[in-house]
């Protein structure tokens, strides 16, 4: 074996809750996240020594700031390989668009390389692994529809999302995530996602009542500051997608479109506002591996 290839599928939330903070000072999490069809590819071939990284995007730190790199250091060291690698990672994700480019990378690199140098290593040990790379990656293992509970490392699989268009537009906002979790800490929030609720509806297939109970805690924050990101959402709506939510701590907008035309419409009309903009679809299944 000397060839592995996987997809890294970007990841949304369907709903996101903060319920608390932990004596350590993480918050604790409750969200529903799920993968869409959009996928960066990494490829991994063997080498005498060393790990290489390439990319088709040339903006991307190909070093230690790569999450990438970050995990094959944490795999070769935490297991004494002596083997190297080369790794090209196919950029399609777009980076800062609270998508989880990164944090996907990473875990196709702990399962490319789990593959490729015959660790042998459980998903239990992988995610014990990628929850010390970062919150999302421990999803990011698992993929399709999930509950995602703590600070990222508590995943319960959920029955997938029916297919659907997915229309995902970020203005040209840049919200930090730890000016969000601040904001955040100092507010009084009234309305949180039903989280328990959605799972219930989504167990059901019961869409219609969707569109009222998806919602993300930080909507009320980023709204109050940045009103053209709820006036995204409210057009999304508008225009007839099934529903609407901001994702992560924003700015990024998803609107899930039954009709595929009525989500092309939209596409059309927001992709003349911003540049990253662009429609994907819901993921029924995960990729497959290509080893060779």
């Amino acid at each position: 074996m000397n060839r592995v290839i996987l997809e890294a599928r970007a990841k949304v939330n369907l709903s996101l809750d903060v319920i608390g903070i932990r004596e350590d000072g993480y918050h604790e999490m409750k969200m529903i996240n799920h993968s869409i069809e959009l996928a960066d590819v990494l490829t991994f071939e063997s080498r005498d020594q060393g790990i290489v990284l390439t990319s088709n995007e040339e903006t991307m730190p190909l070093d230690e700031r790569n999450l990438v790199i970050k995990a094959a250091r944490k795999l070769q060291e935490q297991f004494a390989i002596k083997q190297g690698v080369k790794i090209h990672l196919e950029k399609k994700i777009p980076a800062q668009a609270g998508l989880a480019g990164g944090s996907s990378d990473a875990a196709a690199t702990l399962k490319g390389l789990n593959t490729l140098w015959q660790l042998g290593l459980s998903q239990a040990e992988l995610l014990a692994i990628g929850v010390t790379i970062g919150a999302d990656v421990p999803y990011c293992l698992f993929g399709g529809t999930a509950l995602v509970e703590g600070i990222g490392e508590k995943i319960t699989p959920l029955k997938n999302l029916q297919k659907m268009a997915i229309l995902v537009v970020k203005p040209d906002i840049d919200i930090a995530t730890p000016w969000a979790f601040k904001k955040l800490d100092n507010s009084i929030i009234k309305k949180h996602p039903d989280i328990d609720a959605i799972m219930a509806m989504l167990e059901d297939c019961n869409y219609d009542q969707l569109k009222e109970a998806v919602g993300n805690v930080f909507e009320t924050i980023a709204f109050a500051d940045y009103p053209e990101i709820a006036a995204i959402k409210k057009e999304m709506l508008a225009q007839g997608a099934l529903m609407s939510v901001m994702s992560g701590s924003g700015s990024t907008v998803i609107g899930y479109y039954r009709d595929q035309e009525m989500a092309i419409k939209a596409w059309q009309h927001y992709k003349e506002k911003f540049t990253l903009c662009f429609l994907s679809k819901t993921e029924e299944s995960g990729g497959e591996d290509d080893v060779e």
